[in-house]
């Protein structure tokens, strides 16, 4: 019965209209047939007096007319006649499904009244389908209060939940169909009745599907009967300059009001501003308390609210084989993914990502990065159908650009009216708040954000000059330096970053570029020598002016401390690189003469030539600077673990390495604590550093361990002799259980009320050490160290008890006892300093630390973390990364240099975070 249906458009009653027409307007008897066998066939009372009044207004178009575009209309007439009677129509809140229902057993009791048996059964099986569009019109027809029945109410949203999911994926060209083992997989969130549930997860992540299918369980629940809350969905950009409670009158009626409650998702908040998110998330609570049957899923990226701990649920990434599984349902058999390197396996576990690279396997290509997952997605995207027309035609992609460029300068569109309706004929838009217009999805943003980089419309240093600028637009970046063929081009863009914030750039190169790893094919065809000696020498040169005061030990002296003369030798995708020494007046570049290479050291040509290294480079066009990224990520943490000289002269790493010299000059424990005579340091000082010959440059490495220069020696002896002390002494406290403990570690000498009192002033030391070298040694990473947005900080820390706290049930089997702790902004610190009995402050106030029961740390840590993300938001400051806490042991005072051990630590995470660190975590010497 369906492909006459289909052929004839829904047109049930075409070839009867004018009969039928007639008969129902001008027989009586006509429309009593019609009414007794619409009457049999239904449950419910009905005037059906006014019924076959109603029948005599069908008009012969309308009989014409397809079915899903006239019986909504039908039934609302029908159920306005009915309502207006006079009689209980309206008492039942579903009364405008009945209406709808009589008009469905109307169509095939006409026909069988006419005697049409054929055309009667067609309509039947019609009315059987219940047509989920038919009822679509009907309700945008009557609005959100209309009375339809609960299984009526749950087919509109089930077409709307499905072409929601059929717009997310149509950038992927696939459908629901093909991802089901995918969807039926995904685990819903817990939402109980009168709570709220934050639902969060990085870019990518699949947020949305997990919402939506959420809400599709809810509307199963509906179907299954009246009670159940009504189910609801929102998108966050959509609900700027409105209540939460009038968005539900305008979508539901009133009907959640009286009783019935509402199951809410409010999707998208990370794509609003964080103040207006937040501000959904309180009304969310609000509401959830206020009235009956309310719950709320809302999604997020990290770090945008603060949710509570109970309200928090971080979403759960694809494990490794499921991710596989969701590029290959996209990219079929063409599995490239052995070449992936481990951020981009990672990568793939969001599931954004792995549709995005199963797309690129399909087509046979092999994504090199999230940017690059990004890049191809959209220009997939925009190469068939209607959004061709978005870079085909130059007025709307001059619009889109634009539109790119504002909503990621201050998130709002400021398009004319002219404008905006360009944009919205392209597809790639959605409305947004107050007649406005944002990007469907946030990679639309990027991409056109893009290209306005490599137009030039958006001045590129501008990109990494704020940490806010640098946030907003650093996928663009990505994207845009990706996007680039041409090696002039490329390294004047990567320049002007690495010259600007190296930390910075080296985010954008690691995001850009990370994943293309170093294996070789065919197609990247060999270097070109002129051009290749050129642009080594550039990156290496802007890479060690842009680190400034870092430079020294990540890269070699000869380009650190001077002008340098570089030879280079190229063979394929291979190089060979060494210095001319002595050093020459400025850079220059040549090529390398035969060889010279790093198992020969030294050369009989002039200029001499120091090799350096030799080997492939990375693959792609940016090589010269991913090569030189990666050089510097590798040797950070050595740097960290090995130089002292990070703050000032006189300052937290200064007075640490001295005092641990002075230790070792005289031969004591580099763990002790006991104060040093200052003349017998002076004199052991003098005696090393006249048996080095006074020779700065010279260094000697103890027995006891750790390697000292002459500098270190000449210097400790300066000191003393300016400030003439009598003892050099540690400001740490020392150990009170006298005597201690036998085969005792260090910090079982320390009694609980001393731990607490040392790790105070540690952690004090730490954050002014870590003060230290951001102002010094990392002063051009500057607002690129992640921790820097809570500076100044200072800690919060929890000395962890179990049952008692007693000094047996503190310590476990090494005699170790725990913290839990966490950075604070010194704003901050004085309204989320614990109040327990007996904190225990740092002399600057800068470090508290009190007891605590482990149970209690997670509910403690939780709100002091939601705190900070507040008042982040209240500054205006994003996070790259999130706010965390951590438990450690406080075994500080086993560490040579306990103060800038923690604060390495901290830089280090920060670096990491960058692109410039690689490994585990630095340990000093």
């Amino acid at each position: 019965m369906e492909a006459p249906v289909v052929a004839t458009g829904g047109r049930l009653l075409a070839p009867l209209a004018a009969t039928a027409s007639r008969a129902l307007v001008k027989k009586l008897t006509f429309r009593w047939a019609v009414s007794h066998r619409v009457r049999a066939r239904t449950e419910f009372q009905c005037d059906w007096k006014v019924y076959r009044k109603w029948l005599k207004t069908i008009t012969i178009d309308e009989l014409s007319n397809p079915i899903v575009e006239i019986q909504g209309t039908l039934a609302n007439r029908l159920d306005e006649a009915l309502c207006a009677s006079g009689t209980h129509w309206s008492d039942p809140t579903d009364h405008l499904s009945r209406a709808l229902r009589l008009v469905e057993l109307t169509y095939p009791a006409i026909a069988a009244t006419i005697g049409d048996a054929d055309r009667a059964q067609l309509c039947e099986s019609w009315a059987q389908q219940r047509d989920a569009t038919v009822r679509k019109v009907l309700y945008e027809l009557a609005g959100p209060d209309a009375a339809f029945s609960a299984q009526d109410l749950a087919q509109v949203l089930r077409q709307r939940s499905a072409a929601r999911r059929t717009v997310r994926l149509q950038a992927f060209n696939t459908d629901e169909a093909a991802l089901r083992s995918y969807l039926e997989r995904i685990h819903m969130p817990n939402v109980p009745s009168g709570s709220v549930v934050v639902l969060q997860g990085d870019f990518g992540s699949g947020k949305s599907e997990v919402a939506e299918t959420w809400h599709r369980a809810c509307i199963n629940e509906l179907a299954m009967g009246d009670i159940a809350p009504i189910p609801v969905w929102f998108n966050a950009s959509a609900m700027t300059g409105m209540s939460l409670e009038n968005a539900l009158d305008a979508q539901t009626g009133h009907a959640w009001r009286r009783g019935q409650g509402a199951s809410i998702t409010i999707d998208g908040l990370d794509e609003i501003e964080p103040a207006t998110a937040q501000a959904l998330l309180d009304a969310s609570r609000v509401l959830a308390k206020t009235y009956t049957s309310i719950r709320v899923l809302l999604t997020s990226r990290p770090g945008i609210l603060t949710p509570t701990t109970d309200e928090e649920q971080a979403i759960d990434l694809l494990s490794a084989s499921d991710a596989l599984d969701l590029v290959e349902a996209i990219g079929g058999e063409r599995r490239e993914t052995w070449r992936w390197t481990t951020d981009m396996r990672e990568t793939v576990r969001r599931p954004f990502f792995a549709l995005a690279a199963g797309i690129m396997l399909a087509s046979g290509s092999v994504p090199d990065g999230e940017a690059d997952l990004i890049r191809n997605l959209v220009e997939h995207a925009l190469a068939t159908g209607a959004e061709r027309q978005a870079v085909t035609s130059s007025t709307t992609r001059g619009v889109l650009e634009k539109l790119a460029v504002r909503l990621t300068h201050s998130g709002r569109d400021g398009l004319s009216f002219s404008d905006r309706q360009v944009a919205r004929s392209s597809r790639l838009v959605a409305d947004g708040p107050q007649g406005s217009v944002i990007f469907s999805l946030p990679i639309f943003q990027h991409w056109f954000a893009a290209q306005a980089i490599l137009a030039g419309d958006v001045p590129p240093e501008d990109i990494v000059a704020t940490r806010q600028s640098f946030v907003r637009w650093r996928w663009a970046a990505a994207v845009a330096v990706m996007s680039l063929t041409d090696d002039s081009q490329i390294d004047e863009l990567l320049g002007t970053w690495v010259s600007g914030n190296p930390g910075a750039a080296a985010w954008i190169i690691r995001e850009a570029f990370s994943g293309r790893g170093n294996f070789h094919t065919d197609a990247d065809g060999s270097l070109d020598a002129i051009s290749s000696r050129r642009r080594i020498l550039r990156a290496l040169r802007t890479w060690t002016n842009g680190l400034g005061p870092f430079a020294p030990g990540l890269l070699p002296d000869s380009l650190v401390h001077g002008p340098v003369g570089l030879g280079v030798a190229v063979s394929g995708r291979c190089i060979n690189i060494a210095f001319a020494e002595p050093s020459p007046k400025s850079d220059y570049v040549t090529e390398l003469p035969e060889g010279i290479h790093p198992l020969s050291w030294g050369s009989i040509s002039k200029p001499a030539w120091i090799p350096w290294m030799c080997g492939g480079v990375p693959r792609g066009s940016a090589w010269p600077w991913t090569m030189t990224r990666e050089l510097i990520a590798r040797e950070t943490l050595k740097k960290l673990s090995n130089d002292p000289h990070l703050g000032t002269s006189d300052g937290i790493w200064t007075q640490e390495r001295r005092f641990d010299l002075s230790r070792v000059l005289l031969r004591r424990g580099r763990q002790s604590l006991d104060p040093l005579p200052a003349d017998e340091v002076r004199t052991r000082a003098v005696e090393l550093f006249e048996s080095l010959g006074g020779n700065r440059k010279s260094s000697v490495t103890f027995n006891l361990g750790g390697s000292y220069s002459g500098a270190e020696l000449e210097d400790l002896i300066l000191s003393i002799d300016t400030n003439r002390p009598s003892v050099i002494a540690s400001p740490l406290p020392q150990p009170d259980l006298n005597p201690p403990p036998p085969s005792s570690w260090i910090w079982e000498w320390y009694s609980q009320q001393r731990i607490m009192e040392f790790e105070v002033a540690v952690y004090s030391r730490a954050c002014k050490a870590y003060d230290e070298a951001l102002d010094n040694a990392f002063a051009r990473l500057g607002w690129s160290m992640s921790s820097s947005i809570l500076a100044p900080f200072g800690v919060v820390m929890r000395l962890n008890l179990n049952d008692d706290d007693s000094e047996r049930r503190l310590r476990d089997r090494w005699g170790s006892i725990s913290l839990s702790l966490t950075r604070v902004p010194m704003a901050l610190l004085p309204e989320l300093a614990p109040t327990d009995p007996e904190p225990i402050w740092s002399t600057d106030r800068r470090v508290v630390i009190s007891r605590s029961e482990v149970s209690l740390e997670t509910a403690y840590f939780s709100w002091v973390l939601e705190r900070i993300g507040s008042w982040l938001q209240m500054q205006e400051r994003e996070l790259i990364g999130g706010l965390s806490w951590s438990t450690t042991i406080a075994n500080q005072m086993s560490k040579v240099r306990p103060a800038c051990d923690i604060a390495a630590k901290w830089l280090y995470d920060d670096l990491k975070k960058t692109g410039l660190g690689e490994g585990t975590f630095p340990q000093l010497r």
